[in-house]
């Protein structure tokens, strides 16, 4: 089983893909076993914070990277990270966004054309160590 890791080694995580959640964005399912998140007060309302872990998100127009560090129960010490290289369309990096839930962090992507991904969607996305076997 994966999640056990060594001097900066990363998990590559499980994750889904849908469009259906939210119109004009793609969803993300990203599976992270153990994750808890709390409710936070701020300016714009509640929002959900990961209560065990960092999350750090980076969004360009056709890849992101996704990474959680647990820092303490069941995720302490385990790092996981997905890489995805190469989108099936344009998104608005600045309208992304990240939301950890119970086991799982959930990504918002917006999508910079009203149009579906399908079927590229179905083939899953463009990971990080793909450009490797591409040669």
């Amino acid at each position: 089983m994966s999640g056990a890791v060594q001097d900066g080694e990363f998990t590559e995580p499980a994750y889904a893909t849908d469009e259906k959640s939210k119109p004009g964005f793609v969803r993300t399912i990203v599976a992270v076993k153990g994750l808890r998140s709390t409710n936070q007060m701020t300016m714009k309302g509640l929002k959900k914070k990961a209560s065990n872990a960092e999350i750090e998100s980076t969004f360009e127009q056709q890849s992101f990277c996704l990474t959680v560090e647990g820092t303490k129960g069941d995720v302490k010490h385990k790092k996981y990270q997905l890489k995805i290289r190469k989108l099936p369309g344009e998104i608005i990096p600045e309208k992304c966004y990240v939301e950890p839930d119970k086991d799982r962090v959930l990504l918002f992507l917006h999508k910079s054309e009203d149009k579906s991904w399908y079927p590229e969607l179905e083939n899953g996305l463009e990971m990080e160590e793909d450009q490797e076997e591409d040669s």
